[in-house]
Formats: C-alpha cells, sequence, structure tokens
C-alpha cells in the first residue's frame, strides 16, 4: 500500500500522471528558502538551477519541449532522487554520482514530486541509485543529448551505460515497475515532469 501524499503539497493536474507504476499523487513547489518535512525514499526532486549550466540546458530543454508543445515544462535543469527519510538525494553532477541533502538545495526553487510507490518499490529504485554512486558522469552521453535535441531528434543515444542526472532516475524508477516514453539516455528533466504531470 503506498503512503499517502501529506495534505500541504499540491496535486498535479488531474489525469496528467501517465506511468502504470509510480505515478505522481502530488506534488509541491518549494521556493528559496522554503524545504520539505517528509522527505521519502524514491520520490524525486526537479531543480531550477540558476548557474550558466542550468541555464544552458534549459535552452537545449525548451527547443525540444517548443517543438512537442510542452514549452513551459523546460522550467527544470536538473534532478535528483530521495534515498533516505533525511533528506538525503542520489543525484549526478559533473564530478559523477554524488550522496548529497535536499537541504543543500533551500536556496534554490525546487519542485519535490510524491510518487505513488510501495514500500518494496522505493526499496528497488533507492537501492539502484545506491549502486551507482561514485560512477562517472556520462559527458559524452551528455554532448549526444544536445546534439540530439538540436537536430530534432532524428537520432538516439546510444546507452553505454553511463549516467547523467535523468538518466540515473529513469532507470531507478524502471526498476520499481516505472515506464517512459523515452529511453533513460533519451530524457531530459521536462521528459520527468510530463511523464508525472508536474507543472512550474
Amino acid at each position: 500500500m503506498s503512503e499517502p501524499a501529506p495534505a500541504e503539497t499540491f496535486a498535479g493536474p488531474a489525469g496528467s500522471a501517465q506511468a502504470a507504476r509510480g505515478s505522481s499523487i502530488a506534488y509541491k513547489r518549494c521556493g528559496p528558502g522554503e524545504s520539505i518535512s517528509d522527505p521519502r525514499p524514491g520520490d524525486i526532486v526537479l531543480v531550477r538551477g540558476t548557474g550558466w549550466l542550468g541555464k544552458s540546458i534549459r535552452f537545449f530543454v525548451r527547443m525540444r519541449c517548443r517543438r512537442n508543445g510542452d514549452p513551459a515544462l523546460a522550467h527544470w535543469s536538473h534532478a535528483g532522487i530521495i534515498v533516505s527519510s533525511k533528506g538525503h538525494l542520489i543525484e549526478v553532477v559533473p564530478k559523477g554520482v554524488v550522496l548529497n541533502l535536499l537541504e543543500n538545495y533551500r536556496p534554490q526553487e525546487y519542485h519535490y514530486v510524491y510518487l505513488d510507490l510501495s514500500p518494496a518499490e522505493r526499496i528497488e529504485a533507492t537501492r539502484y541509485a545506491y549502486s551507482c554512486l561514485k560512477q562517472k558522469y556520462g559527458r559524452f552521453s551528455f554532448i549526444l543529448l544536445a546534439i540530439e535535441v538540436l537536430t530534432g531528434d532524428w537520432f538516439e543515444v546510444p546507452d553505454r551505460g553511463q549516467q547523467g542526472c535523468v538518466a540515473l532516475i529513469a532507470r531507478a524508477l524502471q526498476r520499481a515497475g516505472v515506464t517512459f516514453a523515452r529511453r533513460p539516455t533519451d530524457m531530459t528533466p521536462a521528459d520527468l515532469a510530463k511523464n508525472f504531470g508536474v507543472m512550474p
């Protein structure tokens, strides 16, 4: 039995969650200075980066979103998966796969997405995420994804097992039974948002 979303969360748009398992039951926008009091392993966060890298990623993502008629979904540039009730998250940064704290994102805007997962599914997702710690960042795959988006998605990024911030989350959630329209290597934060019905 999945856990209910806390009362203070904001429900996503009706009918917008499309995954057979792990659909979003609610999400909450946290502005700078705000945080989540009840993080749960297996939930995800969508982050709006403010630095040059975040802005660059949103530029490329916006191109695909406009083609697909979803320009609002280019709002985010990064994502992480919660792996403990104390707010630890696993994410992929330029130096590789690392363990971080959600609290460290308090100065930034992010959306916390409560997923409809069973306890066993949460364990599967977090177990995979933990197994990826210290893996290298897939820079080559990141470059290929940018080219894929620039050229109108006329090819798919080869899956060489390298990790990107969204690829890791997608692979972890696939182990919990969640399905996605794109392959993990071809996904951006906008694909996670669309799959779980999250809007800025």
